[in-house]
């Protein structure tokens, strides 16, 4: 998450860049390397509080990340951190269907339109 934030000036292309990381990853695993975040929350949910806990943790963490890129791109904080939420539940939403499906095109329809909404509030 980091590298892809980073590696752009532009708060959208960043996220963009978030999308190509995550499908060359998914991709060089042969589709088998998903988030193993996402895979630890939906198979421990209930079940495991300690676990559940860093999980909620991690994707605080990822909010973080995202928010702090947006807010120094000069959207505003309380934007930024919903907007990183959206970001996030998103980019997990579409690694998850891009791994089932065995296709990049959920990731690159994600980060299209991630970009759209981030732009609209600069």
């Amino acid at each position: 998450m980091r590298e892809g934030l980073e590696s752009a000036e532009d708060p959208a292309e960043a996220v963009i860049a978030c999308t190509r990381i995550l499908a060359k990853e998914l991709r060089d695993s042969d589709w088998m390397d998903g988030c193993p975040v996402t895979t630890t929350a939906l198979e421990t949910v209930g079940r495991a509080p300690d676990i559940q806990q860093a999980v909620a943790q991690a994707f605080e963490h990822w909010r973080g990340l995202v928010s702090d890129r947006l807010r120094r791109a000069g959207i505003a904080e309380d934007d930024a951190r919903d907007l990183a939420c959206t970001v996030i539940n998103t980019l997990e939403g579409a690694e998850l269907a891009a791994q089932f499906s065995r296709t990049e095109k959920p990731l690159e329809i994600a980060g299209t339109h991630l970009a759209r909404l981030i732009n609209s509030y600069r």
